[in-house]
């Protein structure tokens, strides 16, 4: 597989459309998103779009730059971290959003809506700053 800018800004450009209708949810108070099924419903399919295209963006860049095919979604933040396509501190931050995606698409009847809350306002802030930290990682591959 061969690294692909186009495809990868693609990829950036529906985490952008994502976080733009997740964004509208940004001021609901925690009252409003525990009483409001709807609203938690579209916040967790966000969320969950918003994951799974970090993941594909990650899977796109191991595999066509480095090489590598990470077995598992956290594995593939921990080589972006190795590799410097991502910081240790948006590492941290970033770190067990595989697991999250999974427990929002595998017990789906079972999700605690606190943590949907949290992870959905810490994504707001996070999200733009992989898109941010990914599109610098390739302008400094177009200039090595």
């Amino acid at each position: 597989m061969i690294l692909r800018r186009a495809a990868i800004e693609e990829r950036l450009k529906e985490l952008d459309e994502i976080l733009g209708e997740l964004g509208k949810y940004r001021h609901t108070a925690w009252e409003l998103f525990q009483a409001d099924l709807s609203r938690r419903w579209i916040v967790e399919r966000g969320l969950i779009a918003a994951a799974s295209t970090i993941f594909d963006i990650a899977d796109h860049i191991l595999a066509g730059h480095f090489g590598l095919y990470a077995e598992t979604y956290e594995e593939s933040l921990e080589l972006l971290r190795q590799r410097v396509v991502i910081s240790a501190e948006l590492y941290r931050q970033v770190r067990g959003l595989g697991g999250f995606r999974n427990i929002l698409i595998h017990r789906y009847l079972d999700v605690d809506p606190r943590e949907v809350f949290e992870n959905f306002s810490r994504g707001l802030e996070v999200f733009p700053l992989f898109a941010r930290e990914v599109l610098a990682w390739l302008d400094r591959q177009e200039a090595e």
